[in-house]
């Protein structure tokens, strides 16, 4: 069984506040443990479940948060930024299982901690009439390729996202959301121990229900329209509004792909 791993930081146990996040921040480094002790513990649930082979996607920032030193020998770790899928690359058909470990909420979301949808810039995201954060538009591409997305974990919002999109598909809660950056934390000692079994169960049930967003085109509202105005410079983004463009392709990693492009434009500008 070969499992594919796509681990953020908002949602891992004991983050709570935007400067835990931060790469510049002096509490950032206590996060990254974190992120690695949630993350030694998917590993061991993918070794109980009798996984051969486990890629470990750094989707958070700039996607060099984690450290490959004791990895497990059949994990391996993709750092750094570059490539057209994001939080998913690496992801291909070869693979029989998706996690989404340390997710968050959509922007948006009430009492959601750190809830954003990929970026501060976006107000919301939408595949065809259907609003989606980071884990829909992520569960997307795992469909894309056929493979099933078995498991999530965040807090107790992300967890009803991911149930909504992907109905009987296994949750973690780290965390109960209270306000953005407001939580009531777990202790890792509990965390770890859920987010072990809950891999384990999901990789050895049946598949949950999948997220088809092929021939949906995606729209991406703006919090301001400086931020639209530089979207526009992709040649595959509509402009719909003053806030707003829409992106529309028969291949939805081609869609994936141009929202990505997108994101960066909007970036650039203050």
């Amino acid at each position: 069984m070969k499992v594919f791993v796509s681990i953020d930081m908002e949602g891992i146990t004991g983050v709570c506040v935007e400067t835990q996040t931060d790469q510049g921040h002096s509490t950032y480094g206590r996060a990254a443990e974190f992120m690695r002790g949630d993350l030694d513990a998917v590993l061991a649930g993918c070794e109980d479940a009798g996984a051969s082979e486990v890629v470990v996607r750094d989707a958070h920032d700039y996607s060099t948060n984690l450290d490959v030193l004791d990895l497990p020998a059949n994990a391996s770790l993709l750092t750094g930024r570059a490539g057209l899928l994001g939080m998913m690359e690496g992801l291909d058909d070869s693979f029989d299982a998706v996690l989404l470990v340390g997710y968050h909420a959509m922007a948006g979301t009430a009492a959601a901690v750190l809830d954003h949808t990929y970026c501060g810039l976006v107000h919301q995201a939408f595949a065809g009439d259907l609003e989606l954060g980071e884990l829909g538009f992520n569960a997307g591409v795992a469909t894309r390729f056929g493979v099933p997305v078995v498991f999530a974990s965040g807090d107790d919002k992300l967890a009803a996202e991911a149930a909504a999109c992907l109905p009987g598909v296994t949750t973690v809660t780290t965390k109960q959301g209270v306000a953005r950056g407001t939580a009531r934390l777990l202790s890792p000692r509990l965390t770890a121990g859920l987010l072990r079994e809950g891999v384990k169960d999901a990789l050895a049930g049946p598949p949950p229900g999948a997220l088809d967003l092929s021939g949906k085109p995606v729209r991406i509202v703006f919090t301001k329209t400086q931020h639209c105005d530089a979207a526009c410079s992709c040649p595959a983004a509509r402009r719909v509004d003053g806030r707003t463009v829409e992106i529309e392709a028969d291949d939805y990693l081609t869609v994936y792909a141009a929202f990505m492009a997108v994101l960066d434009l909007a970036g650039s500008v203050a």
